[in-house]
């Protein structure tokens, strides 16, 4: 066969025209390069039509290009109607794993008569292609992948392609317009009823590209004060714009999403929490009422809207630089840190300022720098001179200067207290500061591991392990489809580098929150862009309602429905974590408490750290089980009971829900044979059970094992058996 192929010309930026085909990459996160034209001549054989195409890396054509290359986004239009045309996507990253797994993309019919220009990017008319699409490695070492298209009737139809379902920059502004009408902000506090919702919608900064990055904020009128929140350096543009009045009893749930333009499944999670939260349920009502929700729902937008997989304009991984961000070069990253640490501590702490694993303040920083949300905070201040009276280093200048000085001389201390800002959060951390932030989830898609699952940080107490574990653990009492056996809290996974470019996991969203915060509730959120490898059971809610529909015991493919639900089960999932859920799953769940579920982590954990030191490995075995926590561990973590004596805790009298499996194994039984009807049977398997001479006195000479045989003989007396020898013992039977 002789095969040769034409470049098709790009008579405009984006449109590529052949006869009469068109292939469109000129709209919102489309990519695609270029385009040729496959000619197939055999003898007899009448002309297939195929095309090759070509998508851009990440930072394709420029000086930061690199080689992530697995979104791909274009449209077809025209041709003669039912025609079959072959796509051939040639440079792709390989990617052989999800696509063997059934992994197909997904495509939207336009058919050119919609009034709304942004209808034809609405997710819910995007379908998975039917046919199984086939992949190889070409003789160039490239992977392609091919599929068919098939030309439709109506000629003014155009037919999209994507890698996954999409979600632009375009479609994020139109949604959060939309709330933003439906919850306008009131002129005076008094006119709001505490239970109404409380949307507040901003700029936090803005991208490399100049995109504006948005920061939500979701709770109810409830403890809102007249006070608002601070203005941090270098953020929130619009001056015009006022920042949203502080809630000063209530703690922060912070959530982002999109740091990974192609992963476009963190989107529709990030939509569903949003829906829920606005919605008029109870569920929401109570997380309103007793919590602030910060939303940064695209971490991103640049790399969105140009159609990248993994980058932004610099070809740089954002979710690597969360420790030492820069506000020129990784602005959103800095928004991100910098809105945490201020909930975290309550106050500004400027990045400059930030030096990790350090203890030490600096005198000679101007005053003018700072943020300071109350200076007549009286409580502030007494923590601060709590917490600054030892173990810290000051220094003017060159010249350190001794606590002691700083003890007897008020005009230090009052310098000490206006600048408290430049000492660093690992050291407040290490002081027990009461942290104003109660969860941090950054959302993710996943191309290799199927199912939607967690990864959270390792620790060396089992406290803090379990307390970590609870969470996830949660989320599949209330998700069908969250994998809590594919999430993963091991040491390794917070430090691990990257293949490609070797950064490590330690610069990382979730690692870089626990170092700077020491928040034990810090996450990845990841889910698979196909399916999942199983089904959970959902226990039903305490007020159940009996529904016609049954669960499907069949992982299905992944659609944004689902992914929303994965969004709304987060939410329902932080009511059960602070026991403020009124319609539990948890009562009817195996578990039946929060406490039983920590009791069962624990056992877990235990066993697992058991096993681990008896096969050698490094994964769980540093874990220390076997020193009991005391009474200041269990306040360091929040926990009101001592986990590892469960029976003869003092602070909880008492905690045991449900047994505690032993630390020894039992020895293994037999299965208990129960008593047949039919006589055959019965001799069949007395002749399984018989044994011989020297098995009945091995048995009969062991102790230990004298329910084993009580199991096989079933109605043996042991009274006797303790009593009388082996010899007798056989004389008597």
């Amino acid at each position: 066969m002789n095969i040769t192929s034409d470049i098709v010309p790009e008579v405009q930026p984006g449109v590529f025209t052949y006869e009469l085909y068109t292939i469109l990459s000129n709209f919102e996160s489309a990519n695609l390069a270029q385009v040729k034209y496959v000619r197939k001549q055999t003898p007899g054989i009448d002309e297939d039509l195929e095309f090759n195409l070509w998508t851009k890396p990440d930072c394709g054509g420029t000086e930061f290009e690199c080689n992530y290359k697995s979104w791909f986004y274009f449209a077809i239009k025209g041709g003669i109607p039912g025609t079959a045309v072959r796509l051939n996507l040639v440079n792709l990253n390989k990617q052989s794993k999800m696509y063997s797994q059934g992994m197909t993309p997904v495509f939207k019919v336009d058919l050119g008569k919609s009034e709304k220009p942004n209808a034809k990017f609405s997710k819910a008319s995007w379908f998975r292609i039917k046919e199984i699409p086939t992949y190889q490695v070409n003789e160039n070492q490239e992977f392609v992948l091919s599929f068919s298209h098939r030309s439709l009737e109506n000629i003014e139809a155009t037919t999209y392609y994507a890698f996954t379902y999409p979600y632009t920059y375009t479609d994020l502004c139109n949604s959060l317009s939309f709330y933003e009408k439906q919850f306008p902000l009131p002129s005076d506090l008094k006119e709001k009823n505490e239970k109404d919702i409380y949307f507040h919608r901003e700029t936090i900064v803005k991208s490399l590209d100049n995109r504006s990055v948005d920061l939500l904020t979701i709770s109810s009128f409830k403890d809102i004060s007249e006070e608002r929140e601070c203005r941090l350096f270098g953020l929130f543009p619009d001056e015009n714009k006022p920042r949203p009045y502080a809630f000063k009893k209530k703690k922060v749930v912070v959530m982002s999403a999109r740091v990974h333009p192609g992963e476009t499944p963190s989107s529709f999670v990030m939509n569903g929490l949003i829906k829920y939260l606005l919605s008029k349920d109870e569920q929401a009502n109570i997380l309103r009422q007793n919590y602030v929700f910060k939303l940064i729902p695209m971490l991103n937008p640049d790399g969105v809207a140009r159609g990248f997989y993994r980058t932004d304009t610099r070809g740089t991984n954002l979710n690597r630089f969360y420790l030492k961000p820069s506000l020129k070069f990784h602005p959103t990253i800095y928004a991100a840190r910098s809105l945490i640490l201020y909930h975290h501590l309550g106050y500004e702490l400027r990045d400059e300022l930030i030096k990790e694993h350090s203890n030490i303040l600096d005198l000679t920083t101007s005053s003018s720098t700072f943020c300071r949300s109350s200076d007549n905070d009286d409580d502030l201040n007494i923590r601060i001179k709590d917490m600054l009276a030892t173990d810290c280093i000051v220094y003017d200048g060159q010249n350190k200067i001794k606590p002691k000085i700083i003890n007897n001389d008020p005009d230090s201390l009052n310098i000490l207290l206006k600048k408290s800002q430049s000492c660093t959060a690992d050291f407040f951390t290490n002081k027990g500061l009461d942290s104003g932030l109660y969860l941090y989830v950054d959302f993710h898609g996943h191309a290799s591991k199927k199912g939607i699952f967690m990864y959270g940080n390792h620790f060396d107490n089992i406290v803090d392990n379990i307390e970590c574990m609870v969470y996830p653990k949660l989320m599949s009492i209330n998700n069908q489809n969250f994998h809590y056996t594919s999430c993963n809290f091991s040491e390794h996974n917070m430090y691990s580098k990257d293949k490609k470019f070797g950064l490590s996991k330690e610069g990382s969203g979730r690692v870089a929150v626990l170092k700077y915060t020491g928040l034990i509730r810090s996450y990845t959120l990841e889910c698979n862009y196909n399916t999942g490898r199983f089904v959970n059971f959902i226990p039903p809610t305490v007020h159940f309602v009996a529904e016609r529909r049954t669960q499907s015991l069949v992982p299905p493919k992944f659609t944004p429905t689902i992914f929303e639900q994965v969004g709304k089960s987060l939410a329902i999932s932080i009511l059960d974590l602070s026991n403020l859920n009124p319609n539990s799953r948890l009562e009817n769940s195996d578990f039946k408490s929060l406490t039983g579920l920590r009791e069962m982590l624990r056992s877990n954990i235990i066993s697992d750290c058991n096993r681990n030191r008896r096969l050698g490995s490094k994964s769980t075995s540093n874990i220390n089980v076997d020193i009991p926590i005391t009474s200041k561990q269990v306040k360091k973590s929040s926990i009101s009971y001592d986990l590892m004596k469960p029976t003869t805790s003092k602070l909880l009298q008492p905690i045991m829900a449900i047994s505690v499996t032993p630390k020894t194994k039992p020895t293994p039984l037999h299965k208990t044979i129960k008593k047949p009807t039919s006589g055959g049977i019965i001799k069949k398997n007395l002749k399984k059970r018989k044994m011989t001479a020297s098995k009945q006195k091995a048995v009969v000479n062991t102790a230990d094992n004298s329910l084993k045989l009580w199991c096989l003989e079933k109605k043996t007396d042991l009274k006797p058996l303790c009593v009388l020898g082996a010899e007798q013992w056989k004389k008597k039977k």
